[in-house]
């Protein structure tokens, strides 16, 4: 749960950065053509994916978070895993809570060749492709 608590705060701070120095719309260079920070709120899922589906997305975020919570707290799972599922979890409330507050979610983190995200959305996609890859790794072969 450290990690979740981390992953929040992380995005949190990041947001409300952003929110307070990056007018709304405006982006800002940090390399070349390739990274920017632009300010753009999004009520879809990650990544802006379907956006007219904000209420939906929220219930999904409370549903998930309360389903890791009582998985981490009913498993003997490894410190790895809970560290994973921690990630998702932190990223999943990060982005449920400004959805709750906001209606929409601030996404800042602009590589132009990929859509624009949050840390709340980094820290949901590597939990999920980590875990994904361990239990691959992990599976005895058939």
């Amino acid at each position: 749960m450290v990690v979740a608590v981390l992953v929040f705060i992380a995005d949190r701070v990041t947001k409300t950065l952003v929110a307070a120095s990056i007018p709304f719309g405006t982006e800002i260079s940090v390399i070349g053509n390739l990274v920017s920070i632009t300010n753009v709120h999004n009520s879809g899922a990650a990544f802006g994916v379907a956006p007219a589906f904000a209420g939906i997305f929220l219930v999904a975020s409370i549903v998930v978070s309360i389903g890791l919570a009582v998985y981490v707290f009913r498993s003997q799972g490894s410190e790895w895993t809970f560290a994973l599922l921690g990630l998702i979890m932190g990223g999943t409330v990060g982005n449920g809570y400004e959805r709750l507050v906001n209606g929409t979610v601030t996404d800042f983190i602009n590589f132009h060749f990929w859509p624009v995200f949050n840390v709340a959305d980094s820290a949901v996609s590597t939990g999920v492709v980590l875990l994904l890859a361990t239990y691959l790794l992990r599976r005895p072969n058939a």
